[in-house]
């Protein structure tokens, strides 16, 4: 990049080296003039190239370190900005125009001849400038992907832990419900059994994908909610409609476990008497909506409104799907929970 950059300064310097020399000797053949300009345009630019080296790559990060008194600050600036100035009207006065233009162009008789200075200065001052401004450019796209790549990795790291909980969670209630057939020496306990290995065997070798099939998902969420009917027997209504379009529509797993597994433990195992559980899931086009309400007791205690496995659920949602919207709702007797998703939007954050 650096090559290319100066390629064309340079080119752009002969062009208006060549174009002046024209106009001041139009009596030279083209290609005479062309190559001189091209010569000249080099020398010029060779203590330009330096400075703004020198500046962009030295004096600026002495400067920012901070480590010298203002005044040296100045000096690391000023003293080779003149330098590279003077250096420009020597080569001037001394190797292009006798050699390179043959004395067909005369010198300014003082050194410092103040139009010819600020001239120079200003041309000098041009790559330093650029090339600071590259430089400047290029850090900050690179703090940018850094940033982004930081971010990245703590959302990874913060998902990965989010899953470690959960799976824990979904496995301590469901040993809760095969401990509770046992204790009633149901018949049942063997089947529960045989679907816990199931879900294992889900949460084992699915579980750990970026994302799933929904056809999967929602055979997990039968198999989870069929251990839970086991226990619960007549005492509990559950209902279970699902409207799916495109069963191999891909979804991050376990995904909605956590709203499942509320309704279970702090709906149906808080009751005493008779209770219902109800849920819908539509898919279309990749626009999932999701609902599910429980019945809730009433008690003089207060209920929490966000317990952890919502908590958890609604941080994955916002880790990985951008567009998504979650309203939960606590009236005293049901408790709801209403969910949309785009499923075109994984991992767009």
């Amino acid at each position: 990049m650096h090559i290319l950059c100066w390629i064309s300064y340079w080119l752009l310097l002969a062009y208006l080296e060549y174009l002046w020399l024209k106009d001041y000797l139009p009596a030279w053949p083209m290609q005479k003039a062309i190559t001189r300009a091209v010569a000249a345009s080099f020398l010029y630019g060779l203590p330009q190239l330096a400075l703004a080296y020198y500046i962009s790559y030295f004096a600026l990060e002495k400067i920012v370190q901070k480590k010298s008194k203002p005044l040296i600050n100045l000096l690391l600036i000023v003293l080779p900005y003149i330098t590279a100035i003077c250096l420009v009207i020597l080569l001037a006065r001394e190797l292009i125009l006798p050699i390179l233009y043959e004395g067909a162009v005369t010198p300014a008789q003082a050194f410092f001849d103040p139009r010819k200075f600020i001239s120079i200065m200003i041309e000098a001052a041009f790559p330093a400038g650029l090339l600071m401004a590259i430089k400047f450019v290029d850090a900050q796209l690179t703090a940018k992907e850094r940033e982004k790549n930081l971010i990245q990795d703590k959302l990874t790291t913060e998902l990965q832990l989010l899953k470690s909980q959960l799976n824990p969670h979904f496995l301590f209630n469901t040993l809760n419900n095969i401990y509770a057939l046992t204790r009633k020496k149901s018949d049942l306990a063997p089947d529960a059994v045989l679907k816990l290995s199931e879900l294992l065997r889900f949460t084992l070798y699915e579980a750990g994908n970026d994302t799933i099939v929904i056809e999967k998902e929602l055979q997990f969420l039968d198999d989870y909610i069929a251990i839970q009917q086991l226990r619960y027997g007549s005492s509990l209504s559950i209902n279970f409609e699902k409207s799916v379009d495109d069963p191999s529509q891909p979804i991050a797993p376990l995904l909605l476990l956590s709203f499942i597994e509320n309704a279970f433990k702090h709906g149906a195992s808080e009751h005493h008497f008779d209770s219902f559980i109800r849920l819908c899931l539509h898919l279309k086009k990749g626009q999932l909506s999701f609902t599910i309400e429980n019945s809730l007791e009433a008690s003089p205690l207060p209920k929490r409104t966000s317990p952890i496995g919502i908590n958890n659920a609604s941080r994955q949602l916002e880790m990985l799907y951008r567009e998504h919207h979650l309203t939960i709702n606590n009236s005293g007797q049901v408790f709801s929970v209403q969910l949309t998703v785009n499923l075109h939007s994984y991992g767009k954050i």
